[in-house]
């Protein structure tokens, strides 16, 4: 198996195991509350990251609330218009550099994971899905004109959708520099449910961070892989627990380290590790870094309104596969634990 070409290219949409949706970094985040926006989310990694991806970017996001507006949408096949209350959110992007610790500055980072793939273009693709009593709905970004129009009016903004979005990744700007090139976005999300009560955005794109993942496995068997020689030192684990990170395989327990111990609740968690780029097999699914934000609305289906949607958590990256090997339509795609 070879890294996919659409390295950058939006998600497949396949469903995925429900496990594994949550595949994580749960770093802390850097968020801001300011003027127009209601969170600003900084660009934040791990040295671990910065260490495996040394050409790693993060864009610095601004978003405001999820809202809502009713528009007329001319039907293409009849001609008619009809009233449609649709989602949207509008965002604002910055390619700004990442906070590295002033001793990264002075090693040469080490790519683990081999070649990169070609990581020169910028393809947003936001995703709400909601989660009500078991229940999945799915909802992609959709492209449309007429609504477009109305909401860059409403928000006084020249708003670009996914497809107006895409361009060569922008070259990062300075972490204090005020007032960067920066570009605003809107998604816009029709047929969300009348009765959903608790969603998730999924912001992709937004990072060229990944991950090559093999798992979910016991962690017996993860350390059979030590013991084979076949988990290296520079390979990167995962319990499965969402607030906690990815950590390299030297450092947890005894999977490298006989005279340690195993870590509290190892042999009741799934296990999840990285692999070199040589070592890839059909096995292997690629993560990609995705931004999370949680929402709630404690309404009802009737006289919808957007002032009822709230910020449920803080937002949080994670990883996030992006293939799936045995797809279940009834998984639960939720990222709602804060960082």
């Amino acid at each position: 198996m070879t890294i996919p070409r659409t390295y950058l290219l939006p998600l497949t949409g396949r469903c995925l195991v429900a496990f594994a949706l949550l595949g994580s970094v749960a770093v802390a985040q850097k968020v801001d509350f300011r003027g127009g926006f209601d969170v600003v989310v900084k660009p934040v990694a791990t040295g671990e990251e910065r260490q495996a991806q040394p050409d790693l970017w993060i864009f610095e996001l601004e978003f405001k609330s999820l809202r809502m507006i009713e528009v007329d949408i001319t039907d293409a096949r009849t001609g008619t218009k009809r009233s449609e209350l649709l989602y949207y959110l509008v965002y604002k992007a910055i390619n700004r550099e990442i906070d590295r610790k002033q001793e990264e500055e002075d090693v040469r980072p080490v790519n683990d994971l081999g070649e990169n793939p070609p990581a020169n273009y910028f393809i947003p693709e936001i995703t709400l899905v909601t989660t009500d009593n078991g229940k999945r709905t799915v909802v992609k970004d959709s492209i449309i004109p007429e609504a477009q129009a109305i909401i860059s009016r409403r928000e006084r903004l020249r708003l670009l959708n996914s497809v107006e979005a895409a361009q060569p990744t922008p070259p990062t700007v300075p972490l204090d520099e005020e007032d960067p090139a920066a570009f605003y976005g809107v998604a816009i999300f029709r047929g969300v449910p009348a009765d959903t009560d608790f969603f998730t955005l999924f912001l992709s794109g937004f990072s060229n961070g990944y991950k090559l993942v093999k798992g979910p496995i016991s962690y017996d068997d993860l350390k059979q892989l030590g013991n084979e020689k076949k988990l290296l030192v520079s390979d990167q684990v995962w319990n499965g627990v969402l607030d906690q990170q990815w950590r390299a395989a030297a450092q947890v327990g005894d999977l490298l380290r006989p005279n340690k111990f195993p870590p509290d609740g190892a042999a009741d968690q799934q296990w999840y590790y990285t692999v070199t780029n040589d070592r890839v097999d059909d096995a292997v699914i690629v993560w990609r870094k995705t931004l999370t934000q949680d929402f709630w609305r404690p309404g009802d289906v009737f006289d919808q309104n957007e002032r009822e949607i709230r910020m449920k958590t803080q937002p949080l990256w994670i990883y996030r596969p992006d293939d799936a090997r045995s797809p279940k339509e009834a998984s639960v795609e939720t990222a709602s634990a804060k960082p």
